[in-house]
């Protein structure tokens, strides 16, 4: 079974490069009071320095997100399940843990949260591995470019609304073929009716495709 993708990532080594950003967001560097408020774009930031956190807090909130915070994986754990929290930008070297350690359990305990890592010692067999097994959406070095943290948080947010819109989809689909169970459940003659009709539609298309 393969791993489940964390905001479905789409990206594998080499991975230090990033979209190019759109026109929006261009707009929105250049001139940061006309970024509109992301209504359920929700951020936690982990980190054990508060200098850190209050930065990445700071940068984040400016560009329209609602962020919360917490100094370690226990208290973002908590947090986590309190919270409607969709991304979690994290430290990795922390002292209860090290971030994939605290990523992983995230996976377990809320799937669908996407996950992304700031690092200031960078292990590339560690980091191939964690991108490669579901662990992380996506490894930012630290310290950090502004310009690569509001790109990398605006098409996480684009990758986390596409996952949400398939499951909205598929669950949709799910009550459809459960609706049609039921009824040639309790209306088997409908269900032979319609199989007959697919069949007269099928053979009618082959004739026309034989006269061609």
């Amino acid at each position: 079974m393969h791993a489940q993708r964390p905001c479905a990532a789409p990206w594998r080594a080499p991975i230090n490069l990033i979209p190019t950003p759109s026109l929006r967001i261009d707009e929105a560097m250049a001139n940061p009071a006309t970024v509109t408020k992301f209504p359920g774009r929700t951020i936690l930031v982990v980190d054990d320095e508060e200098q850190i956190r209050t930065a990445l807090t700071s940068l984040l909130e400016r560009e329209g997100y609602t962020v919360t915070s917490a100094e370690g994986p226990t208290e973002a754990l908590e947090i986590l399940r309190q919270q409607p929290i969709k991304l979690v930008i994290s430290d990795h070297n922390m002292p209860d843990m090290s971030g994939i350690e605290f990523f992983r359990l995230i996976r377990e305990r809320h799937p669908h949260v996407c996950r992304i890592m700031l690092t200031g010692d960078p292990e590339r067999e560690t980091i191939i591995r964690a991108v490669n097994e579901g662990e992380v959406y996506r490894f930012l070095p630290k310290p950090w470019n502004n310009t690569t943290i509001r790109v990398t948080v605006y098409f996480a947010f684009e990758a986390i609304q596409l996952e949400e819109e398939n499951r909205r989809l598929v669950k949709a689909l799910r009550r459809q073929l459960q609706f049609v169970r039921t009824l040639e459940r309790d209306f088997p003659y409908l269900a032979a009716l319609a199989r007959q009709e697919e069949a007269e539609l099928l053979l009618a298309q082959a004739d026309r495709a034989g006269e061609e």
